[in-house]
């Protein structure tokens, strides 16, 4: 197989911009691609289905009200209903479908919809319709319109888009944000009508803009940079911290900048922080947990859902590791296997000990090569075995390193007894898990190789021990 052109080399971290990937033959689909859910199929084998045509549909045990739909990603014929292991770990019922015939989209042309005289009510129906997945938490994911549904009138006042990826070796927001910022801000003004014109919060990362800015100032005299040379100018490197004037926005809008020099800089806690510093109005000054934090990806997923009606189908994913020649950030199929996007960056070079899908810091270990795409993948790295730390877990010899590192101050070890059955946490304890952020922080440091972030989390979905 050819390789994908404008595709870096991995050394010093080169991608620059989003490529389309190679359509896979046979595409697998998984049906359910949220963390909660119960979703119903309307296809059977030899059925004949088109690109966007929806293939599951939520039932009505579903615990979300407006639950995503599934699509098929490609044109072609039914094979099967089969069982695979999503890259999660879970074995979900799955379609396969032979890539034959038509696209709907693919390579058309798109006509803009006005999505501004749509209410509230008809554009959750939208984004639900079209199978748009909030992956601000890819450990979590979750229907974006269930997600705008459950929250409460009080916390409708701010929405907030990450401009970069939480996870530090993940660059798949932060090449986005770059690239297609005007999608991402139409999205932003789309969800924010959902909301009943929530102020916008967009967070960027702070150090990138002041490099940009500082390579901008060392051009030779009188040379224009290359984005004043198209006549063209970047909107996220002329973002200031004080509120700006975007044209067409429905609700106020801040820039803030983030440093995420320092771990953890990407979760719900940090960014609160960093609102809190830089903005004092109203509505900023209102912003909580409960409010919807939304990534660069979702966004754009909204902005392709209610301007040109295209349903969620495509993924963009960071593909790295030294088991593969180069890297690329690829617009691919949902459904297209993590062996397939390997070959399209060259092939395994050398045995894979690891697909890790979603970063080296958050993400989690891939059970198989086979495993599809998700609508919550952003990431995908092969590792050798010299990149993989021991994984067998021993006692706990209580050094206390989990608490020093915790950006929480928790006491994580504590947790991990009470939730692993050994000794029973006070109460002020179980109810701090829902302080943690899931940083992972408490695992990378364990001399034991304990999975203490996954045990307070599981603590933290159930109020109590498991």
């Amino acid at each position: 197989m050819k390789m994908i052109p404008v595709i870096h080399t991995n050394e010093g971290n080169l991608v620059k911009r989003a490529v389309n990937g190679f359509l896979q033959p046979v595409v697998t689909i998984p049906l359910l691609h949220e963390t909660y859910g119960d979703l119903v199929c309307l296809v059977h084998p030899g059925d004949r289905v088109r690109e966007g045509e929806t293939i599951a549909v939520p039932s009505s045990s579903h615990p979300l009200r407006s639950g995503a739909k599934v699509h098929s990603s490609v044109p072609g014929i039914v094979e099967d209903i089969v069982s695979c292991v999503s890259p999660n770990g879970r074995e979900e019922r799955a379609v396969r479908i032979r890539l034959t015939g038509r696209f709907s989209y693919l390579g058309k042309k798109r006509f803009s919809e006005n999505w501004r005289s749509l209410p509230p009510s008809e554009i959750i129906r939208k984004i639900a319709d079209s199978g748009v997945i909030n992956t601000f938490d890819t450990a979590e994911p979750v229907s974006l319109a269930s997600q705008i549904e459950d929250t409460e009138m009080k916390e409708r006042n701010v929405l907030v888009v990450r401009l970069y990826d939480d996870d530090p070796k993940r660059i798949t927001d932060s090449v986005l944000s770059k690239s297609f910022f005007d999608d991402i801000k139409t999205g932003a003004f789309i969800v924010s009508r959902a909301l009943g014109g929530a102020g916008i919060v967009f967070a960027y990362d702070a150090e990138n803009m002041q490099k940009s800015a500082s390579a901008g100032k060392k051009g030779k005299p009188g040379e224009k940079s290359p984005a004043q040379s198209d006549g063209k100018t970047d909107p996220i490197e002329n973002a200031d911290r004080s509120f700006m004037n975007v044209e067409g926005a429905p609700a106020p809008i801040c820039f803030v900048p983030v440093d995420i020099t320092e771990y953890p800089a990407g979760f719900r806690n940090e960014i609160i922080d960093a609102v809190k510093k830089s903005a004092k109005e109203k509505p900023f000054n209102k912003i909580s947990a409960g409010c919807v934090f939304a990534d660069a990806a979702s966004m754009i997923a909204v902005n392709n859902a209610l301007c040109f009606g295209v349903p969620s189908v495509e993924q963009y994913v960071h593909v790295s590791g030294e088991c593969i020649p180069a890297e690329a950030l690829m617009k691919v199929r949902v459904g297209t296997t993590m062996r397939y996007l390997a070959e399209q960056c060259g092939g395994l070079k050398r045995s894979s000990a690891a697909v890790v899908v979603n970063g080296l810091m958050l993400g989690s270990f891939c059970a198989s090569l086979d495993a599809p795409v998700t609508k919550y993948v952003k990431s995908v790295s092969f590792l050798s075995a010299r990149r993989i730390p021991d994984r067998n877990e021993q006692p706990c010899v209580r050094c206390g390193e989990c608490r020093l590192v915790c950006p929480r101050h928790l006491s994580p070890d504590i947790l991990y007894r009470h939730a692993s059955g050994g000794a029973e946490a006070q109460k002020e304890y179980i109810d701090s898990a829902v302080l943690c952020s899931g940083c992972g922080l408490c695992n990378s440091v364990c001399p034991s190789r304990l999975s203490i972030s996954q045990a307070i989390t599981r603590m933290r979905h159930a109020g109590e021990s498991l």
